[in-house]
């Protein structure tokens, strides 16, 4: 085969394993406290899973979606009667 036949080969195993991995379910204990901050409508982020769960950011972060993949972000203390969602910029008391 040609090098560049196995190098595209080796891409789409290579996304197709962290599709896999960003579809698996979060266990009750890898989640933190606190909530994601709400994407605002018609907001979309960059592409790409850079967390596949809270236990892979670091301390005080969260997993959270940017409006189609997911990033790290800092987690917000849960405001009861919002269904966990704050939205973005809100001043919490």
């Amino acid at each position: 085969m040609k090098t560049c036949t196995v190098f595209v080969l080796v891409a789409f195993i290579t996304v197709g394993l962290e599709m896999a991995c960003a579809q698996t379910p979060l266990r009750q204990e890898q989640q933190r406290p606190g909530v994601c901050p709400q994407v605002p409508k018609g907001t979309f982020g960059i592409c790409v899973e850079k967390c596949s769960g809270d236990a892979s950011c670091p301390k005080g972060m969260k997993c959270c979606s940017n409006g189609c993949g997911h990033i790290c972000k800092a987690a917000l203390p849960q405001k009861g009667g919002s269904g966990g969602q704050v939205k973005a910029g809100q001043v919490l008391h």
